[in-house]
């Protein structure tokens, strides 16, 4: 059973709330693109980027939680696709960056860094609570 955090408690570090947070930055991005710069282009771009790096953040944990935890590490066949799949889709966008005309290599930038400025933002945000 796990310990409900009371109003007195900090809520701990979530990855949830850094995930959430990331799929806001990319939302807010795309829109940012559609109404500043009028560019449906660095919209998709920066969405489609934003969603690899949150899928690719999110098999990352995964995987580390499975095969790099301390103790006998757990080589299952899902593991195993989950670090294929990762390159998988880094190789599918830097192919769609080389061919595909039309793409904005900001929004790209922008929708890959989604994750990390959440991570950081959730990091202050505990380094400011004392979370533990």
């Amino acid at each position: 059973m796990a310990a409900q955090e009371t109003p007195d408690q900090p809520p701990g570090f979530s990855l949830g709330k850094v995930i959430r947070l990331a799929w806001i930055l990319v939302i807010l991005g795309a829109i940012s693109e559609l109404v500043i710069f009028l560019s449906i282009s660095g919209a998709l771009c920066l969405t489609a980027a934003g969603t690899v790096a949150i899928i690719n953040f999110r098999w990352l944990e995964v995987v580390i939680e499975r095969v790099v935890q301390p103790g006998s590490p757990r080589y299952d066949l899902s593991s195993i696709f989950r670090i294929i799949g990762r390159f998988a889709l880094l190789a599918g966008v830097l192919a769609a960056i080389a061919w595909l005309p039309h793409i904005d290599p900001v929004a790209i930038v922008l929708g890959f860094s989604a994750p990390v400025a959440a991570l950081i933002v959730e990091g202050v945000r505990q380094s400011r609570v004392g979370g533990g």
